[in-house]
């Protein structure tokens, strides 16, 4: 089984992919992660990627489906949820080409739906545990010690590209270019359009158990 989750930036993808993964034994793919793996390489492909996340921006498709595809295959797993990809309907068809060649398909799209208020203060007031990978929030949280983790005391640190500025660049690009994914997927039968506002438990129960939305 094959799950895309297609959200505008900080609508909990990350969060709600991760306790997919754990509860259903999938690989949580996020080429966000992947992108900033390689961007952290003293290469010239990660310069260049650097560059492209550094000012907002997405790599090109074929450079985009070619990682996909090293990734993908170096895998041995029941199942991918894809997290960031497709973004556009090129990449979607271009997706549904990797996996046929796969003889795989995508079986469920599940998008997050959230106002660009509430994702714009997860996106900026984002903060993580470096030691034990807790994420935190300025704005939501409750912290036992400010600036530190509840779990291990260690400092939590922000991601350089979590700017308001930055923030408004990814949005508008997903406006643009991400949302016709939403027909194209929902005229498919595939399309599962849930609330990502409120307890992540709550929102998690209600993907499990395809308690959607009407769109």
């Amino acid at each position: 089984m094959n799950i895309v989750f297609i959200a505008p930036p900080a609508a909990g993808k990350g969060v709600q992919a991760s306790m997919l993964e754990k509860n259903l034994g999938m690989y949580h793919l996020s080429t966000g992660d992947l992108l900033r793996e390689i961007a952290s390489s003293d290469t010239d492909l990660g310069l260049e990627v650097k560059g492209l996340i550094d000012n907002g921006l997405f790599v090109s498709d074929e450079l985009m489906l070619k990682l996909l595809k090293e990734k993908i295959n170096s895998l041995d797993v029941n199942g991918i949820i894809f997290d960031g990809f497709p973004r556009t309907l090129k990449q979607a068809d271009m997706l549904s080409e990797l996996l046929k060649e796969r003889n795989e398909k995508i079986d469920y799209v599940i998008s997050l739906d959230v106002t660009k208020d509430i994702a714009c203060k997860r996106a900026t007031g984002r903060i993580t545990c470096p030691k034990c990978g807790n994420i935190y929030n300025i704005y939501f949280d409750k912290f036992n010690e400010p600036g530190k983790c509840n779990s291990c005391g260690n400092i939590l640190v922000k991601r350089e590209d979590d700017t308001e500025e930055k923030f408004n660049k990814r949005f508008d690009t997903y406006v643009n270019n991400t949302k016709p994914l939403l027909d194209y997927y929902k005229d498919k039968n595939m399309l599962y359009v849930v609330s990502s506002v409120g307890d992540k438990e709550i929102i998690h129960k209600n993907i499990l158990t395809n308690n959607k939305k009407e769109v």
